[in-house]
């Protein structure tokens, strides 16, 4: 069954995204009609680039159901309307008879649309025709897809008791860091929506006490602080498989927050995320399904990191993604290495990685690149010159073994 939301008081010309989808509204614009069940994300914002942007997450039913929410001036944010109260009434009356609403699935069939004559025409602007009439129509449908780990106990978890989230919502870790925010702006964000974000530090990814070998391989192979994080996100007497969950959940969770508000603390949180998985080794043999998960879930993501306004996601530019082209590039190696007829799954979920990589964003593969070597400048003297990380991948540098007498 699909419900109903209903906005009152919404001005006009107000940016409104439900989901993968946004739109200004209209003077009669009243609420959007037959929303599909599940959990969907609500956002406006007074500008569509430069307002900060409020949301909250909705939990609709397996049955028909209406959400009032009324627009807030002084918080520029929706508000949930008691059901009782005489203005739900009279608004969910005059909506029955569906005036004032936008369909959902039409709202995806215009977003559809546009998307798809926008790719024709930059494929025409190149001389190049690769994108079908239906492209645009998958990409505007992935909602779904892109939320199955998220649960409402990971936004019980991450979130205010009423689900809500603006732009400037930060992790306390986060919070000195907000590009734009002034100190007074910076206490005010953690007293009213604090995000509660798993905390990871990628500098120590040991036990406390862990000395000599063991410690130097929690550095370099992250599969314990991996099952440390879910450990830590697994209520007692429930099974790791739920923190496992709630894991890919927040990864999702975070993702979509920087789609939708362009949220800075989320975008660091998926960063780190990313950067315990693509650094675990022994964890690729002993949980393998779990990582084939994982790439599912950042395959998806991959391709919707041009939807986000402001380019914080740029995977074109070698600079900006230069984090992610060395964690992944030493991911790969990892996956590769493995004998024939061993990760199988596993290495076909990276290939399809890569490949999107390669083609939707010019990257080259890693196996075609000199890591190490010797260039000759004008004047005939020669340096040596080395790509990032190759000092830590083969342990020289200061990276190199130490001996330490005990």
């Amino acid at each position: 069954m699909a419900s109903n939301s209903i906005i009152l008081s919404l001005p006009p010309k107000t940016f409104v995204g439900l989901d993968l989808l946004s739109f200004n509204s209209s003077p009669n614009f009243l609420g959007i009609a037959r929303v599909p069940s599940g959990l969907h994300f609500l956002y406006t914002g007074t500008d569509a680039s430069l307002s900060i942007r409020h949301g909250r997450w909705l939990k609709l039913g397996a049955t028909a159901e209406t959400h009032v929410l009324e627009w807030n001036g002084d918080t520029e944010s929706l508000d949930l309307v008691d059901p009782k109260d005489p203005s739900a009434q009279n608004a969910t009356t005059s909506a029955s008879n569906g005036r004032g609403l936008v369909d959902y699935a039409a709202l995806q069939n215009a977003t559809s649309d546009l998307a798809a004559r926008e790719a024709q025409n930059e494929d025409a602007d190149v001389g190049h025709n690769r994108h079908s009439a239906d492209e645009g129509r998958v990409v505007s449908t992935d909602w779904p897809s892109m939320t199955t780990h998220i649960t409402p106990s990971l936004l019980d978890r991450v979130l205010s008791p009423d689900w809500l989230v603006s732009s400037v919502s930060s992790a306390p870790h986060d919070t000195e860091t907000v590009p734009g925010l002034s100190h007074l702006e910076v206490s005010n964000v953690l007293d009213q929506l604090p995000l509660n974000l798993l905390s990871i530090n990628p500098k120590q990814t040991w036990a406390e006490g862990d000395v000599g070998r063991i410690r130097t391989d929690r550095a370099r192979d992250r599969s314990w602080y991996l099952t440390h994080l879910i450990e830590n996100v697994t209520p007692e007497g429930k099974n790791r498989v739920f923190g496992a969950r709630e894991i890919l959940g927040e990864l999702q969770f975070c993702f979509l927050m920087v789609l939708t508000l362009a949220n800075y603390s989320c975008l660091e949180q998926w960063k780190r995320l990313l950067s315990v998985f693509f650094t675990c080794r022994t964890g690729l043999d002993e949980v393998e399904e779990y990582f084939v998960q994982m790439l599912k879930v950042l395959q998806l993501q991959v391709r919707h990191v041009e939807d986000v306004e402001g380019g914080l996601f740029d995977l074109r530019d070698e600079n900006a993604s230069s984090w992610l082209r060395s964690l992944w590039a030493r991911f790969r190696g990892v996956v590769d290495e493995a004998a024939k007829g061993e990760r199988e799954t596993l290495k076909k979920e990276v290939a399809d990685l890569q490949k999107l990589f390669e083609d939707k964003y010019g990257w080259q593969s890693e196996r075609d690149l000199l890591r190490r070597g010797m260039l000759e400048l004008e004047d005939g003297e020669r340096i040596e010159v080395t790509m990032p990380g190759v000092d830590e991948d083969e342990e020289t540098g200061e990276y190199a073994p130490v001996i330490v007498e005990t």
